[in-house]
């Protein structure tokens, strides 16, 4: 287990009414989509003086203008970053906008997205996780 603070924070997003987290398998994630590395989690570097938590929050809020408690950390999948499983109150749109300049569109997906910089592999590790919490 690290214990020194990533550089990097990512939220695997999911509702609460939702007991399956699996993508494929019923379960939605929130991806935002960048306008130059296309679909992605959301998430961010953490900013002078804030602590992962806080960063997650931030950046949670920044791209997809929801709010959400941070229910356990992957301090491992990246050598620099941690992934938080984060659920958020269930939301009756499938699709949005945000103000936030670097997101062009926040959506619940229930399969992996078009990928163009991230791998199948890293969301398919992550829903593996996820569904062994």
């Amino acid at each position: 287990m690290s214990t020194k603070n990533p550089v990097f924070v990512l939220a695997w997003v999911t509702t609460k009414e939702g007991s399956e987290h699996v993508l494929g398998k019923g379960g939605e994630v929130l991806f935002v989509e960048h306008p130059v590395r296309g679909w992605e989690i959301p998430g961010g570097h953490l900013e002078s003086g804030e602590s992962p938590e806080q960063a997650l929050l931030r950046e949670l809020k920044e791209e997809t203008g929801l709010e959400g408690v941070i229910e356990k950390w992957n301090m491992e999948y990246y050598p620099e970053g941690w992934v938080a499983h984060v659920i958020v109150e269930s939301s009756n749109r499938q699709h949005w906008s945000v103000t936030d300049e670097k997101v062009q569109m926040v959506r619940w997906w229930d399969t992996v997205p078009p990928l163009k910089q991230w791998t199948h592999e890293e969301f398919t590790d992550l829903t593996e996780w996820c569904s062994n919490l």
